[in-house]
């Protein structure tokens, strides 16, 4: 039988046809922040609906016709950042008068019954909100867990049906707070702080929480609902002798929510061959319209990385100037590392890298180090100093070679075989000695 709750969030996501017009008037500190957004909530994240730029006196507006009725977010910051935003609650015919800035947001002057609930529910749970998501505060949890502690005891008080005449909202009200508290308490596990607790010295809302209760389809609806989702797995699975992406999806129990973290997790890969792994396991859990077109957006981005299809067919010099490209390594299995002088994980895997090329230089491998520096005199002099092995080049910060390939973190390592055809657009590092297992195989062919 269906919950009450349950009902609501399903009518949550019916389209008004007959919205009228909502209203934003805003202000904010002048210069503060560049741009002003209006994000809806699409399962669990934010899409941008519009984007404001302050005036010289730091105000902005919006005036919309809201999409369906149910939960937006209005902030300083993109989809992704939990830090200035703050929800708001629209159906049409909203005027509201707001001060925002990097506390959060006040409401000035409302028509609205559900925002004024809103905004009373902020003022409570703001202190304990600011230290959960505002990164590099000095709170620790010897601070956060009594506060915590003392918003859970009044949940009962805080939840109660804030009686605005809205049916949908009302029903609504309690699962939001619970949802916040639940988000605010775990993601401060899981943001850097000077102390972190023991699991020993974890207070009662940890030990009793029951992650499932949490894992249904209002998560789709909520603000920030992947981004606790995320937390919950983790929470969840915490101590798992099985860590792995498979193993977090089979603990989640929502069909629609598996196929939520699925995706959030693939939208991450470098390569077609771990996805299509992948999408194979999960796609039943593609349920809703919307995640079977990321999943569509998710293969078109990998195509180029799809093992078989030819590689990208770079050409790049060395520290004299000459080139050398793709079509020159022909007969060879070829090994990409892009890397910089400056990145620590990439010089923590030189000393692998010097072993492979002497362990293969007899061997029909070509070992390519393409440099992604902006500053081309360091990497001579550095690749000079060290006497670098392999082919060394230079494609600098934004290079064909990394777009092609999405390359958005180094050290990356690219396998090609020797007819020039991608064997994988995210090779294991040479410290890994899985990468000498595939040498092995594509020299042998």
């Amino acid at each position: 039988m269906k919950t009450l709750t349950t009902i609501a969030f399903s009518l949550f996501f019916l389209f008004t046809a007959l919205a009228q017009p909502s209203n934003i008037t805003g202000t904010t500190e002048k210069g503060k922040f560049k741009k002003i957004y209006l994000y809806k909530v699409l399962n669990g994240r934010l899409n941008e609906v519009a984007t404001y730029v302050p005036d010289e006196e730091g105000r902005f507006a919006f005036r919309f016709t809201p999409e369906y009725e149910g939960f937006y977010c209005i902030g300083y910051g993109q989809p992704h950042m939990i830090q200035g935003m703050n929800k708001l609650y629209f159906r049409g015919k909203e005027d509201l008068t707001v001060k925002l800035n990097t506390e959060g947001l006040e409401l000035i002057k409302s028509n609205s019954k559900e925002n004024n609930a809103l905004a009373n529910w902020h003022k409570i749970s703001n202190n304990i909100q600011s230290k959960s998501t505002n990164i590099g505060n000095m709170s620790t949890y010897v601070d956060f867990f009594p506060e915590l502690e003392e918003l859970r005891s009044k949940y009962d008080l805080y939840s109660k049906n804030p009686k605005t005449g809205n049916k949908i909202f009302d029903a609504l009200f309690p699962q939001i707070v619970k949802n916040d508290i639940a988000f605010y308490a775990l993601n401060f596990l899981y943001t850097p702080h000077a102390a972190h607790p023991s699991k020993e010295e974890y207070t009662a809302f940890y030990n009793d929480i029951n992650t499932d209760e949490y894992m249904n389809d209002g998560l789709l609806a909520y603000p920030f609902g992947d981004r606790l989702l995320s937390s919950l797995v983790m929470f969840k699975n915490m101590g798992g002798k099985k860590f792995d992406i498979n193993n977090l999806i089979e603990s989640i129990p929502n069909p629609a929510l598996k196929g939520q973290y699925f995706l959030a997790y693939a939208e991450r890969l470098k390569s077609m061959e771990d996805y299509l792994v992948l999408l194979e396991k999960n796609k039943s859990n593609l349920i809703l319209e919307e995640q079977k077109q990321r999943a569509s957006a998710i293969e078109a981005k990998l195509a180029e990385t799809k093992a078989g299809v030819p590689a990208f067919n770079f050409s790049f010099t060395d520290v004299n100037g000459k080139a050398t490209g793709l079509t020159d390594l022909r007969g060879k299995v070829v090994l990409l590392d892009l890397w910089a002088t400056w990145c620590g994980p990439c010089r923590a895997e030189e000393p692998h890298w010097e072993k492979l090329n002497e362990e293969y230089k007899d061997k029909a491998v070509a070992f390519v180090g393409i440099s992604t520096d902006q500053d081309k005199a360091k990497w001579v002099e550095y690749v000079k100093e060290k006497n670098a092995k392999g082919i060394q080049l230079h494609a600098g910060p934004s290079n064909p070679l990394s777009e092609a390939y999405k390359v958005n973190a180094i050290p990356r390592y690219i396998l090609i075989d020797k007819k020039g055809n991608l064997i994988t657009a995210d090779s294991p590092r040479p410290s890994d000695p899985k990468l000498r297992e595939l040498l092995d195989t594509w020299i042998k062919k």
